[in-house]
């Protein structure tokens, strides 16, 4: 909490109608917050974070975007960090994020929030502007963080906006088990969700497609609701058949890994067979290939030709495009936005699910990389506490090619970045796993009502 605090991300009401303002200039990148200001409680939402740009005094400047992911996954280690510390305070920002992004804001509103709508329980992907837009892997990092911190906080709160959640992106999932990259609400409209949910697209791009398909088998679990499993399992299977020839990678093959491996390790939890186990395996074996013995995880680009986001190819298109973070394999640079915090989420599942040292042995070196070049700045006390996106481990600085036109090297996420990486430090100290927290959780008593809804006989 003292991270999001100290960088003043928190809004409030006295001044959210900046949100609006500087979501109107320079792509929502402005100044941060002024240090006067009152600091919010969550009820009004949580800034996306840092953006790369660094000025002369060594600030550096906000993105102003109220994401659902972000609010979602932020929400969870400060829950983590009401437990482990007994700060109350902690525990009611957590649930006024949740509220926020369910109940308050235009993320959850609108046709979202018809029952009539194609669009009916699927949650925007940023506010203001894009509510009408729907990625899948930003709604399941975003649910990830809200049963996290339903669990830690034994509340069934928000378990009916869940299942509506789940059971909307559900139905926007062909017969193969892919949802493509993102669903925009005009089309939506305009084809119906049976258009989706009856279609054969294959999308072998785990960066989209994976942490929903964890999503699925953790429902499933909690439901017994055989779509989630059979539509998740299936794509699941296909995918790794495809591996890695025919996989999409967005900026780079590592963040693929590291993203398949939680449904790898959740769908060993499903059906614990020798085969999940191998594919589970196989993936952590391929991933940590490049695990540095500072246990700092190399990135690597993936096949020619596959990649979305790749290194720019002149002195022109550097800086015009999202990019990755190096120019050839072999640059010793760890991506702590797009890989690392969900590797090390993954890694901590598989370890919980098997029982097995390879997972184990690895979460914990990364654990210890990811303790020594965590940000310290008495100068900046915004920039206390956090991580950036690059950080080169040879050279042992946060360094590499700025080339991303959006979320360069010296980026970070309240969310994505952030969030993971204090939520898995908490969960090691607690014994416990994402998994296990939510145990308990009451959500399939919501599955017998919604279910007629969300799939209406013809």
């Amino acid at each position: 909490m003292a991270a999001y605090s100290n960088a003043r991300l928190l809004v409030h009401p006295a001044w959210k109608d900046e949100v609006s303002r500087a979501g109107k200039v320079n792509d929502s990148v402005a100044p941060l917050p002024n240090a006067g200001w009152p600091l919010g409680d969550g009820k009004e939402g949580l800034l996306e974070g840092f953006s790369s740009t660094i000025f002369p005094d060594g600030s550096q400047p906000v993105r102003w975007t109220l994401r659902n992911d972000c609010i979602g996954e932020a929400s969870f280690p400060l829950a983590l960090w009401s437990m482990l510390d007994k700060k109350v305070e902690a525990a009611r920002i957590a649930v006024n994020l949740n509220d926020y992004i369910y109940t308050h804001s235009m993320l959850a509103k609108g046709p979202r929030a018809d029952a009539t709508n194609p669009g009916f329980g699927l949650v925007g992907w940023s506010s203001p502007g894009s509510e009408g837009v729907y990625y899948g892997d930003d709604n399941a990092r975003s649910m990830l963080g809200t049963i996290g911190t339903s669990g830690v906080l034994k509340s069934g709160r928000w378990d009916e906006a869940l299942m509506r959640c789940l059971l909307a992106n559900l139905r926007t999932t062909g017969k193969l088990g892919f949802r493509g990259n993102r669903i925009d609400q005009q089309p939506l409209e305009k084809n119906g969700w049976r258009h989706y949910w009856n279609s054969e697209q294959v999308n072998y791009a785990p960066h989209y497609e994976a942490h929903l398909w964890a999503c699925f088998l953790w429902a499933h679990h909690k439901t017994g609701y055989q779509p989630f499993l059979e539509r998740a399992e299936g794509a699941i299977r296909r995918t790794m058949a495809a591996y890695p020839d025919q996989w999409r990678w967005a900026n780079g093959i590592q963040q693929e890994r590291a993203r398949m491996l939680l449904a790898l390790a959740w769908l060993v939890r499903v059906k614990d067979t020798p085969e999940h186990r191998e594919w589970l395996r196989w993936m952590a074996r391929e991933m940590l290939a490049l695990q540095d013995p500072s246990g700092a995880i190399r990135e690597e680009l993936g096949a020619p030709g596959k990649g979305k986001y790749g290194p720019p190819r002149s002195n022109e298109e550097y800086g015009s495009n999202e990019a990755t973070l190096m120019q050839q394999n072999g640059d010793s640079i760890s991506d702590l936005l797009y890989t690392t915090g969900f590797a090390f989420l993954a890694l901590h599942e598989a370890a919980a699910a098997t029982g097995e040292p390879l997972y184990a042995d690895a979460s914990t070196r990364l654990a210890r990389f990811l303790c020594r070049i965590q940000v310290r700045s008495e100068a900046h006390p915004e920039l206390d506490g956090w991580w950036f996106r690059a950080f080169e481990f040879k050279r042992w600085e946060y360094w590499a090619s700025n080339a991303d036109a959006g979320w360069g090297a010296w980026s970070t996420e309240s969310g994505w970045t952030q969030s993971w990486i204090a939520a898995v430090l908490g969960m090691r100290q607690l014994n416990t796993s994402l998994w296990d927290l939510t145990r308990d959780s009451g959500i399939g008593t919501h599955l017998q009502k919604l279910a007629p809804v969300m799939f209406p006989p013809k």
